[in-house]
């Protein structure tokens, strides 16, 4: 093939019918993509990697596992972001855990996750304080201001002080709220 043939312009084809070839390919390409994400973002898909681990039961025990709202949280909601480019990014950096998925002897065991599940809890609580839990407040929108009605006095209270407070000093949802879904470890 003659590489300067690509860059020349084509006696045969039209400018016009070659930027709508190119428009077609990009975006069925997007379109691809993004239904690849997607799909490699669903509770299944997950737990193909995380089967044999209590993960997915720890999350249905708890308050986002189908409480009164009757809501259950999904993997992606916590441990994706939701904005478009910082999803594209967490997908790539993520991709790396096949390999460790392939290469860790007994990963997909509830013994590996119990030995651990402190180091995996601390990079999860590195990752919610250094985006100020957006996850969380994705979700939870009204935790500082038009709090709901059924939110209990104190946490009402809590809340309030806390973002009376300069934003650099002010805590983030995991700073108090650690275990929500996922039991953490003690000690």
């Amino acid at each position: 093939m003659n590489w300067r043939a690509i860059f020349k312009p084509s006696a045969k084809y039209s400018i016009l019918s070659l930027l709508v070839v190119g428009i077609v390919i990009g975006v069925v390409g997007y379109f691809a993509t993004q239904q690849t994400l997607h799909a490699t973002s669903t509770d299944a898909f997950c737990m193909t990697c995380h089967s044999n681990h209590s993960l997915k039961d720890e999350v249905l025990a708890s308050a986002h596992g189908g409480g009164r709202a009757g809501v259950t949280v999904q993997c992606q909601d916590c441990h994706l972001p939701h904005g478009p480019v910082n999803y594209l990014v967490k997908k790539i950096i993520v991709s790396k855990d096949l390999y460790g998925f392939l290469t860790i002897d007994g990963f997909n065991t509830q013994e590996w996750l119990d030995a651990n599940r402190k180091e995996q809890a601390d990079k999860a609580l590195h990752y919610f304080r250094d985006n100020d839990s957006a996850n969380c407040q994705h979700c939870h929108t009204r935790i500082y201001e038009n709090q709901p009605e059924t939110m209990k006095k104190m946490a009402v209270r809590m809340h309030s002080m806390n973002f009376k407070k300069d934003p650099e000093s002010r805590k983030t949802c995991v700073d108090c709220h650690k275990g929500v879904a996922h039991p953490y470890p003690k000690g």
